[in-house]
């Protein structure tokens, strides 16, 4: 009889190793963070940390609205925060970041924004603005804040500049 269960226990281990092989991966969500423009909060999620490293590397945090996530903040343009800056040379591994506050940027090539919620009044562009980061394994950490420029979508622009910070933890993304 014990001969018996010891083949059909290890068949039953078998397949259930093969079941968990065969399950599809999971994709990572991405990480949650808040946004100030001014004194009103927008929450963000799905935030994802993408890099480049050596000449010419980049470094780019993007998440979503999380209140809105399929309503564009203006005609065309997605909701949600962007970003974005070069990285230093000596910046060699995403560890290397740790405890770096570095400047970041906005194109103002009318399809890209820093900020941009619906309800926000329009996209936001940095025109002064650092980031912090903090590194522990694949989540990024961060906080950001400087002055901003916002535009109407239609040619408008704020005549002064607007104060916006942030926080979140943003995943790396490995694609």
């Amino acid at each position: 009889m014990q001969s018996i269960r010891m083949p059909l226990l290890g068949i039953a281990l078998a397949l259930g190793g093969v079941a968990c092989a065969a399950s599809p991966a999971v994709e990572d969500p991405g990480g949650e963070g808040t946004v100030t423009i001014v004194d009103k909060a927008f929450k963000v999620n799905h935030i994802k940390f993408s890099h480049a490293l050596g000449e010419g590397g980049f470094f780019r945090v993007e998440g979503d609205d999380a209140a809105h996530p399929d309503q564009d903040c203006l005609p065309g343009l997605s909701s949600g925060l962007a970003l974005y800056g070069d990285l230093p040379g000596d910046v060699t591994t995403i560890a290397d970041l740790n405890g770096r506050e570095l400047p970041f940027e906005f194109t103002g090539d009318g399809d890209d924004r820093n900020l941009c919620f619906v309800g926000s009044n329009g996209l936001l562009g940095v025109e002064r603005g650092t980031v912090r980061f903090t590194v522990a394994g694949n989540k990024v950490s961060f906080t950001f804040s400087g002055s901003f420029i916002r535009y109407d979508g239609s040619g408008g622009r704020s005549a002064t500049e607007i104060a916006a910070s942030g926080s979140g933890v943003a995943h790396v993304d490995k694609s």
